[in-house]
C-alpha cells in the first residue's frame, strides 16, 4: 500500500512538472546613432551574431515556463518577465530575464532564450546570470560578465574582456587583445592576434597561435601554451603540469 501511495505521489508530481507553456516574441530596434548594445539576460541560452549590412537589432525571445498550467504560466510571465529593447542615447539596452521569485512550491523551470542579430560594427556589453553564451562575427569590442554556463566566442575584431565565475570558455579568431578573469572551468584560446592575459582559479588552460604576449596567473590545473610569437609569462602556477612549445619570445616563470 505504501508503495502504491508513493507511486501515486510521484506520478502526480511528474504530471505537474510536465505542464508547460511556450511563447515566442520578436523585438527590433533601428541602430542609427547607436554604437553599444547592453544585454542583461537571465536563465536561458544567449546567442549574439553580427550580420553584415544589418540596419537594426533583431531579438527573438523564446519564453518557456514548465511546471505550471497555461493560465498560471501566462499570469506568471505578465508579473515576472522583463523583456524590453530600448534606446538610451548612443546605447541600446536589451533586458530578457525573470524577476527574482521565491515560493515554497516554486517547482518547474523558467527560461528566456535570446537569439540576437546585430550589425557587425556594434560594441557589446553583456551581463548574464546562467546558461550557455555564443557570440560571433563582431567587429567591435566585447565585454562579458557571466555567472555560470559555457561560453563560445569567435571572430571578434576588437578587444575581448571576459569575467566568468564558472563554466568552460572557448575563444577563437580574435584580432584584438583578450583578457580573461575566470573562477573555474577549462579555457581554450586559439588564433589570437593581440595580447592574452588570463587570471584563472581552477581548470585546464590551453592557448595556441597567439601573435601577442601571453600572461597567465593560475590557481590549479594544467597549462598548455604553444605557437606564440612574443613572450610567455607565467606569473603564478598553483598546481598542474606546464607545457610550453614553439615560443618565439622569452619564457618567464
Amino acid at each position: 500500500m505504501k508503495r502504491v501511495v508513493l507511486l501515486a505521489i510521484f506520478l502526480l508530481l511528474l504530471a505537474f512538472l510536465l505542464f508547460g507553456w511556450e511563447k515566442t516574441k520578436v523585438l527590433t530596434l533601428e541602430v542609427k546613432g547607436i554604437d553599444l548594445l547592453e544585454i542583461d539576460s537571465g536563465a536561458g541560452f544567449l546567442k549574439v551574431e553580427g550580420v553584415p549590412d544589418l540596419s537594426q537589432i533583431e531579438v527573438t525571445a523564446e519564453i518557456i515556463v514548465r511546471g505550471m498550467r497555461q493560465d498560471k504560466a501566462e499570469r506568471f510571465c505578465q508579473e515576472r518577465l522583463v523583456l524590453k529593447l530600448e534606446k538610451w542615447g548612443h546605447r541600446a539596452r536589451l533586458v530578457g530575464k525573470f524577476k527574482a521569485h521565491f515560493s515554497l512550491f516554486n517547482w518547474g523551470e523558467k527560461f528566456c532564450h535570446l537569439t540576437v542579430r546585430v550589425p557587425q560594427e556594434i560594441n557589446l556589453s553583456i551581463d548574464d546570470s546562467s546558461g550557455p553564451i555564443t557570440v560571433s562575427h563582431i567587429k567591435g569590442n566585447l565585454n562579458l560578465d557571466d555567472s555560470s554556463g559555457a561560453i563560445l566566442v569567435s571572430d571578434i575584431a576588437g578587444e575581448v574582456v571576459i569575467e566568468d565565475n564558472s563554466g568552460d570558455l572557448k575563444v577563437t579568431h580574435i584580432q584584438g587583445p583578450v583578457i580573461i578573469d575566470d573562477g573555474s572551468g577549462d579555457i581554450f584560446l586559439k588564433d589570437i592576434t593581440g595580447q592574452v592575459q588570463i587570471d584563472d582559479g581552477s581548470g585546464e588552460i590551453r592557448v595556441a597561435q597567439v601573435k601577442g604576449k601571453v600572461i597567465i596567473s593560475d590557481g590549479s590545473g594544467s597549462i598548455w601554451v604553444k605557437e606564440v610569437d612574443q613572450d610567455v609569462i607565467i606569473q603564478e602556477a598553483g598546481s598542474g603540469q606546464i607545457y610550453l612549445a614553439k615560443i618565439k619570445g622569452r619564457i618567464i616563470k
